[in-house]
């Protein structure tokens, strides 16, 4: 992965087809950020590249996550329907919503001493089979770690992501992970925390002021020898997928 891939738009698809295996994505944004839809355009790439995606939804209602996922360009019913797309419906679960789904899982109980191991059986037995028998690589997306922090609290969702990691490092499939982290709903501490266990750092900052609103994005964070932090500006153009953000480079670390 060169330093400099993202200064001609954003190549959502490079940022994990790139990554080494079993790497960690973090993109943390606040609270007006539009940054929380580049976990799904990644999404949305990786699936129509023939990805396996699990998605352990926390924070939304299913339809409502459906309805997020065909905005940025992915058909999710399909999708669903054709072993592509897979969703670990934890807040239907927690709340009672559930609908027959294909490929939409509930857990029979939201218990925070019991949530890594009911989901990680349902990854092992009816996912991870399926992207075995294709020889496909695995996305994981937790979406969003502060859903996790408000059911288990911080300390606790803290050792469930190094347990999470743990798990990934020994998937008998090449994967990769993203986590997504509004940041401003959770101590400096444990947003250090996530930085320190991640491979990989996006970072989201919203610049409002009379007559404009600018997002930037941080590259903060990369395992590469070459690796230079950069400055990006965040343009979201409203069309899907990768073309749904337009990346311009204004600022880095000088040579």
């Amino acid at each position: 992965m060169k330093n400099g891939f993202m200064e001609n738009g954003f190549l959502a698809e490079q940022l994990v087809k790139e990554f080494i295996p079993g790497s960690t994505l973090a993109v943390i944004y606040e609270t007006y950020s539009s940054a929380w839809e580049l976990p799904l355009v990644i999404v949305k790439e990786l699936v129509e590249s023939g990805w396996v995606v699990p998605i352990t939804n926390y924070m939304r209602p299913l339809g409502h996550l459906i309805r997020d996922l065909n905005n940025v360009g992915l058909d999710a019913e399909k999708s669903l329907e054709h072993d592509q797309l897979f969703i670990i419906d934890v807040f239907g679960s927690r709340y009672g919503l559930k609908e027959d789904r294909k490929n939409v899982f509930y857990l029979d109980s939201v218990d925070p001493e019991t949530l890594n191991p009911k989901i990680f059986r349902i990854i092992y037995e009816k996912i991870l089979p399926k992207a075995k028998a294709h020889g496909k690589k695995v996305l994981r997306l937790i979406y969003p770690l502060h859903g996790v922090v408000q059911i288990a609290g911080e300390e606790a969702t803290i050792k469930m992501l190094g347990h999470h990691l743990t798990q990934h490092a020994t998937l008998p499939v090449e994967s990769s992970m993203i986590i997504s982290l509004n940041k401003d709903t959770v101590s400096k501490n444990f947003t250090s925390w996530v930085v320190e266990l991640s491979d990989y750092v996006l970072l989201s900052k919203v610049f409002i002021e009379r007559n404009m609103i600018e997002e930037h994005l941080y590259f903060l964070k990369a395992p590469l020898r070459e690796f230079r932090p950069g400055e990006y500006l965040l343009i979201k153009t409203g069309r899907i997928g990768k073309e749904r953000f337009g990346m311009r480079r204004i600022g880095g670390f000088s040579p």
